[in-house]
């Protein structure tokens, strides 16, 4: 069974409608949302691209995808009455800075096309007439993850990875703290509110990684080096991920856990890779 029909299987079994659209199409999106009744609309699109495990793969021509779906989206929910639309955002969206509140100023990391449209239809959604919060989440990871599972390959055929500098720092978040999340919003509405949502535990990629792979039983994988050429290094990576990985991000997720009594199932890095390992394990028996 490929993932749209366990997607669809899971919505059925919660008792939900599944409604197949084309994102990009405002009319499709509307009859959707009507179809449904939706009281709450929550705008997932933008998180496709939110990993560092695909290394920046996933946000060739995003910026494109963002403007059309967002664009759309905003078209289509003007004609229902929905109560509030959820926008999913980005926590590196502030840059280089420590212990970023939700008033902290964007900054967009490389002066990179994509990012800028990330934070111009952010902005969009905000400033729209529509009834709408937005949540900026941290890089997204768990056993629903392909991206990860390939670096499994990549361990066994020892091949190394781009980790950027040791010591700067991203911000994490486990599929299931946030889809957590996104229903202690749907149920409250907060109308207005920007929120950071992250497990709080801020480490970098080549922490996470090796974390990784010790958690699987293997031995530190390898990194291309630091001083690889430009050239040499985006035959590898996207030039997205490494201005991703230049970055050292904190955030500051009290305004969330406040508001909300949220916190997340899993606390760190470590526990939610262990879970996501115990739970392939599981699977596989």
């Amino acid at each position: 069974m490929n993932q749209e029909k366990d997607g669809v299987a899971a919505v059925h079994s919660h008792g939900g409608i599944a409604v197949e659209t084309d994102h990009s199409n405002a009319v499709q999106l509307r009859d959707a949302i009507l179809v449904a009744n939706a009281d709450v609309v929550v705008n997932l699109t933008p998180q496709k691209a939110n990993t560092l495990l695909s290394d920046g793969q996933d946000w060739k021509g995003f910026d494109k995808t963002l403007s059309v779906t967002t664009g759309a989206l905003l078209t289509a929910v003007k004609d229902t009455d929905i109560k509030l639309l959820i926008h999913t955002s980005y926590s590196f969206l502030y840059g280089n800075a420590r212990d970023a509140t939700e008033s902290t100023p964007q900054s967009v990391p490389g002066d990179d096309s994509i990012f800028k449209m990330a934070i111009a239809t952010e902005n969009q959604v905000t400033n729209s007439q529509v009834p709408n919060c937005v949540l900026r989440l941290g890089y997204l990871y768990g056993p629903e993850s392909e991206d990860l599972k390939l670096y499994i390959k990549s361990f066994k055929l020892g091949r190394p990875y781009f980790a950027g500098p040791e010591s700067n720092l991203g911000n994490w978040l486990h599929f299931e703290d946030a889809a957590a999340a996104l229903v202690k919003v749907a149920e409250q509405e907060p109308k207005g509110a920007i929120f950071n949502v992250v497990d709080g535990v801020p480490v970098s990629f080549a922490d996470f990684i090796d974390r990784f792979a010790f958690t699987l039983g293997r031995k530190r994988p390898a990194r291309i080096p630091m001083w690889l050429t430009p050239l040499a290094l985006v035959l590898v990576v996207t030039p997205q991920q490494v201005d991703l990985l230049k970055l050292s991000t904190t955030v500051n997720n009290d305004s969330f856990r406040q508001q909300f009594g949220w916190s997340p199932r899993y606390i760190s890095y470590r526990e939610g890779l262990q879970q996501t390992v115990d739970t392939w394990v599981s699977s596989a028996g």
